[in-house]
C-alpha cells in the first residue's frame, strides 16, 4: 500500500488560466504535461464500497488501464489516505478482470466488505465517472519534489435513465519524495496570488453527488470526545472539520442561490470562533488574533445576507403578511429588500472566490495538521481540564447576564418600551446562551461527572432561550432606525414589536418551566 499525500484545491475557470501563467511554473515547471484521463468507478447497487469509506476505480490513461483502489483519509480534508494501484488486466474493457478483483480482496480493505471474488464480481456495477484533462507540472521546492496536476473536464453519471454531467475543476499538489511540509509551503506561495479554495470533496465523491441529483455534501461534526482525549487531537479534529465544512458550504453558496447554504457557513463560522476561544491559552495569541480578525469579516460578509434572508422570510412566508392585507406583498418593499440582498450576496461571493478567503482556509487547515502533531507529545493536555474551565466560564457568565436581563424581558415582554441599554442587556445573554449551549455540545461529554450532572440539564433550557431571543433579535434589527436594509411602515412595525414581544414570553416560559 502506498499512502497518498495530497493538498486538493477547488478554482474557477479564470484562476485555472492564472495558474498556467503563475512565475513559480514558469520558471520551475519546465513544460507541462498534458494527457486526457477518463474514469469509471464501481459500487455494489447498495453503494457498499461507499458505505465502507472505499472507491474502486478503472482509468483509462495513454498508458494503458489502471485499477485503483482508494480508501478515506486520515481527517475531514483527506489529506492523507491509503492508496492500492496496478496495471488492469486486459480483457475486460468495460468491467474489471476477475484476476484484479481476487488482487484486491486479498491487498486492499475491499476484504472488509465480507465477499468473495465472485460474489463481488456479480455485484460490482459502473456507477459514475469522469473524463478530463490533466495539466501537470513537477517542481522542487523546499527540498522536497511535487506534482501540480489541473484537472479540467467533467463528472459523468447517469440519473433517471438519462446521462448527465457537471464540471470538474480542480488543482492537486501531491509528494513525490521529501516532507509534506513543502506542498503547503508551494500553496500558500501560490495563494499570495490565486484564489485557491481547498477542498475535502475528491471526484469519486462529486460524480456520487451528481448521480444522486445532488451537490457535495459538507462532513458531519465530529463525534463527542471524552475527558482522556489530548487537547492537540481535539483541537485538530475540530480545526480540520470546521475547514472541510466551510469549503463545503462556500462552494455551496457559489453554485446555487439558497438560504440554507448561507445559514450554515454561518453556522460553521460561529462554532469555529467558539473553538479558537477555547485554544487561545494554549495557542500563540498573534495567531488567533489573526484567524479571529479574518473568521469577523467573513461573519459580517454573511451576516448581511442572511439577514435580509430572515427579513423576508419573516415578511413574506409567514400564514398571514404582516402589517394587514397585501402590505407585506408590496413590490417597493420585497423589491428593495431582494436588491439589498443580491447586492450583500455579490459581495459575500466575491470574498469566497478571493485569495484571502483562499488564504485562510490554507491556513487553517495547515494550523489543523501542526495541531495533530502536538497530540502525541509526552504528557499532553487533556480535553478535561479544557471542558471544565471554558464550561464554568460561559455558565458563569450566562448566570450573570441572566441575572441582569430577566427583569428587562418580563418587562419587554408586557409591552414596556426597551432603551438602549435593555436591549444591550438581552442581547448579551442571547451571546452567552448560545456560546453556553455551544461549550455543553462539544466539551458535555469530556467533563467530570460531578460538572457534567450539575450544567447538562441546562442545554435545552440555554437552546430554547437562543432560538427565542434570537427571534426578538432579528425584530430589533428590523426596526432598528440604522439599518439601511429595511425601513418598515407602521402598521408593519407594530406587527413586528408583536412578534418581538411573543418571542420573549416565550424565552421567559422556558425559564419558568
Amino acid at each position: 500500500m502506498a499512502v497518498e499525500r495530497e493538498l486538493k484545491f477547488s478554482m474557477d475557470a479564470r484562476a485555472a488560466q492564472q495558474l498556467a501563467d503563475h512565475p513559480i511554473l514558469l520558471l520551475l515547471g519546465g513544460a507541462p504535461r498534458v494527457q486526457q484521463l477518463s474514469t469509471v468507478y464501481f459500487d455494489t447497487p447498495d453503494a457498499r464500497l461507499a458505505a465502507a469509506g472505499l472507491a474502486l476505480r478503472v482509468r483509462q490513461t495513454p498508458q494503458g488501464r489502471v485499477l485503483t483502489v482508494k480508501s478515506t483519509g486520515t481527517d475531514a480534508l483527506g489529506h492523507a489516505r491509503g492508496e492500492w494501484e496496478w496495471p488492469a488486466e486486459d480483457g475486460a474493457p468495460q468491467g474489471i478482470h476477475p484476476a484484479d478483483l481476487v488482487r484486491a480482496l486479498d491487498q486492499t480493505p475491499l476484504r472488509t466488505l465480507g465477499l468473495d471474488a465472485g460474489a463481488l464480481q456479480s455485484s460490482l456495477r459502473p456507477a459514475f465517472g469522469t473524463a478530463f484533462a490533466r495539466t501537470a507540472w513537477t517542481l522542487d521546492w523546499a527540498g522536497a519534489r511535487a506534482e501540480l496536476a489541473l484537472d479540467h473536464g467533467a463528472c459523468t453519471a447517469i440519473r433517471d435513465g438519462r446521462a448527465v454531467q457537471a464540471p470538474l475543476l480542480e488543482l492537486e499538489i501531491e509528494l513525490i519524495e521529501g516532507d509534506f511540509d513543502a506542498c503547503w509551503e508551494l500553496a500558500w506561495a501560490l495563494a499570495q496570488d490565486l484564489p485557491l479554495l481547498v477542498s475535502p470533496v475528491n471526484k469519486a465523491e462529486r460524480a456520487a453527488a451528481l448521480a444522486g441529483g445532488d451537490r457535495p455534501q459538507a462532513p458531519p461534526e465530529p463525534p463527542r470526545l471524552d475527558g482522556e482525549t489530548p487537547l492537540g487531537r481535539a483541537a485538530q479534529l475540530w480545526l480540520s472539520t470546521a475547514c472541510a465544512q466551510l469549503a463545503v458550504w462556500a462552494e455551496r453558496i457559489g453554485s446555487a442561490d439558497e438560504a440554507r447554504d448561507v445559514h450554515q457557513f454561518r453556522v460553521v463560522l460561529r462554532r469555529l470562533r467558539t473553538v479558537l476561544r477555547w485554544l487561545r491559552p494554549h495557542a500563540s495569541a498573534r495567531t488567533v488574533a489573526w484567524f479571529a480578525a479574518e473568521l469577523h469579516w467573513t461573519m459580517q460578509l454573511a451576516g448581511l445576507v442572511r439577514d435580509a434572508d430572515v427579513a423576508l422570510d419573516m415578511l413574506h412566508h409567514r400564514p398571514a403578511p404582516l402589517g394587514g392585507e397585501g402590505a407585506a406583498e408590496s413590490p417597493a418593499w420585497l423589491e428593495a429588500l431582494r436588491h439589498e440582498r443580491m447586492r450583500h450576496r455579490a459581495a459575500l461571493l466575491a470574498h469566497l472566490h478571493s485569495p484571502r478567503f483562499g488564504r485562510l482556509l490554507l491556513a487553517l487547515a495547515r494550523w489543523a495538521q501542526a495541531w495533530g502533531g502536538r497530540a502525541g507529545r509526552a504528557g499532553p493536555v487533556k480535553l478535561r481540564r479544557l471542558a471544565s474551565l471554558a464550561v464554568r466560564h460561559d455558565h458563569k457568565r450566562w448566570n450573570k447576564a441572566l441575572a441582569h436581563g430577566r427583569e428587562m424581558m418580563d418587562a419587554a415582554a408586557q409591552g414596556a418600551p426597551l432603551d438602549p441599554a435593555s436591549a444591550v442587556a438581552l442581547h448579551d445573554l442571547r451571546i452567552r446562551s448560545k456560546r453556553l449551549r455551544l461549550s455543553l455540545e462539544r466539551l458535555g461529554q469530556a467533563l467530570p461527572q460531578d460538572e457534567a450532572r450539575r450544567v447538562l440539564p441546562l442545554r435545552k433550557t440555554v437552546e430554547a432561550l437562543q432560538t427565542h431571543l434570537g427571534a426578538w433579535h432579528d425584530v430589533q434589527r428590523l426596526l432598528d432606525p440604522a439599518n439601511a436594509l429595511f425601513h418598515p411602515p407602521a402598521d408593519v412595525a407594530a406587527a413586528l414589536r408583536a412578534l418581538g414581544r411573543e418571542a420573549l414570553r416565550r424565552a421567559l416560559q422556558e425559564l419558568r418551566t
